[in-house]
């Protein structure tokens, strides 16, 4: 920290995906601004310390990822880049594509947060996968700068990852079961690696896939076209084909703005841009034989982002940070970190704050999620004004007080997440004014949506900064 204006904090992303594991390490630097509703901490350089090696995703079977060999990977990255654990200040670890279907990628996942510094982690949803590999490939930045509306795609070993960038803004996300890595075969042409998508096209081959089966070079194209002709069929919004129903995994893309360019990154897009040539024993360069067979056809406009296969680790590292503090109210921090807590809305009416009308709008908002009332930790967010004297934040208080009593009771933290700078004064009139006593987190001035999901971090910066790991899962224009 060189004043109190400005803060700097080392950050880690992890990316296991489908065909690569890799990380990287990054500098971010945090500046003090003054807005109109308060001040707050604001990301405002980004510097990458060290790009990682990249490995082949380690697997015992085709079902269980190979935990002790990525803890010796991550081990020996760290002494390659001369960084210790002690010197990570926050990141994340995120699991990608197929690799998040296997038996233990929730606890690997959680294991691998722990080891590589005890930071926030995210089992990466296929749209929050989409928002940071348009992040991290450059393709926001290139859609802000140039005031353009791009789409982004992310070409993996298992998944595409689209994201729609209108100036700057994601406005649309989507994910297709398409990837370069369904199929792997070893030096003999052998099939040494199924994953389930790609059965979907074995009757239109007329071969069931088997282990040890060979595959002739025709059969490897017309699959590749297949998941071809699939991700374009989403990208164009018109599914037609059974197999694209079944290929995709989220919502189809509704954007019904025009399209300047298109962008490709993943490791497939390696391919796409002539950055390799090396053979993984895979489909990913026939894959990109025929996406570039499409974009030559179609005559779409392409531009190169700035990264490629790098994309998603980069967006992990340096883009999933938001940060709260200053007006923060954290009044147990060792409750810290928590992950995955679901954000809910409570729709108060804000023109008739009483404790009856907050207590009802909660558990009428818990309800409509199905949630029982201290049975899990949720992340209650709250927009607008929600009284500005004591005697209002009593009210507030009091009413959230009111509502969480199964919480309390069993000692469960309290969250509430606000978008006007007043974590800190309601956190400390609710300590005063009601039976919550203890773990209460009151965060404010953070971008978050009913639906998304957010990791807490611990404290930073001698509690200046508090990170936080927005998941976002709904977009809308």
């Amino acid at each position: 920290m060189t004043d109190e204006h400005v803060i700097s904090l080392v950050s880690a992303g992890i990316d296991v995906g489908t065909t690569t594991s890799h990380l990287i390490f990054s500098k971010l630097k945090l500046e003090k601004v003054f807005t109109p509703r308060g001040v707050k901490f604001e990301v405002t350089e980004r510097e990458i310390l060290y790009k990682g090696n990249i490995i082949l995703t380690p697997l015992l079977d085709g079902q269980v990822i190979n935990y002790l060999k990525l803890v010796e990977f991550l081990k020996q990255e760290y002494e390659a880049a001369n960084i210790s654990i002690e010197d990570i200040d926050t990141g994340a670890v995120i699991i990608t594509g197929e690799s998040a279907k296997k038996e233990n990628a929730e606890e690997l996942v959680k294991a691998l947060a722990h080891k590589a510094g005890k930071f926030v982690c995210a089992a990466a949803g296929p749209n929050f996968e989409s928002v940071i590999a348009a992040m991290g490939s450059g393709a926001v930045n290139y859609s802000k700068n140039e005031k353009k509306t791009v789409v982004n795609i992310d070409v993996g070993g298992g998944t595409s990852n689209i994201a729609i960038v209108r100036d700057g803004d994601i406005v649309d996300a989507a994910c297709v079961n398409v990837g370069g890595r369904l199929l792997a075969f070893d030096r003999e042409n052998k099939i040494i690696r199924i994953e389930s998508p790609i059965r979907i096209f074995e009757d239109d081959i007329g071969v069931k896939f088997d282990y040890g089966l060979k595959l002739s070079e025709n059969q490897k194209r017309i699959l590749a076209r297949k998941l071809a002709e699939c991700l374009f069929e989403v990208l164009n919004q018109k599914i037609h084909s059974n197999s694209a129903k079944k290929l995709l995994m989220t919502n189809p893309l509704d954007y019904e703005g025009k399209i300047d360019e298109f962008m490709f990154s993943g490791g497939v897009a390696e391919y796409i841009y002539k950055k390799t040539d090396h053979d993984y024993k895979d489909l990913g360069n026939y894959l990109s034989d025929e996406i570039q067979r499409i974009i030559r056809e179609t005559g779409i406009v392409i531009h190169e982002p700035t990264e490629l296969i790098r994309a998603t680790v980069i967006g992990a590292g340096q883009y999933t940070l938001q940060v709260s503090g200053v007006t923060t109210h954290i009044s147990d921090p060792d409750v810290l970190p928590l992950h995955n807590l679901p954000v809910i809305e409570p729709k108060i009416n804000t023109k008739n704050i009483t404790e009856n009308n907050i207590t009802n709008s909660i558990l009428k908002s818990l309800d409509l999620f199905d949630i029982e009332e201290g049975d899990e930790i949720v992340a209650l967010l709250f927009k607008g004004a929600i009284g500005g004297s004591y005697a209002g934040l009593t009210t507030f208080t009091k009413g959230v007080a009111n509502a969480l009593q199964n919480t309390i009771r069993k000692e469960k933290p309290v969250i509430m997440v606000f978008d006007r700078d007043v974590g800190n004064s309601v956190g400390n009139v609710m300590m005063r004014e009601t039976t919550a006593t203890k773990n209460i987190i009151s965060i404010d001035e953070i971008l978050v949506e009913e639906g998304d999901f957010i990791d807490i971090d611990i404290p930073k910066a001698e509690g200046q900064v508090v990170p936080v790991v927005i998941k976002s899962l709904i977009f809308s224009n």
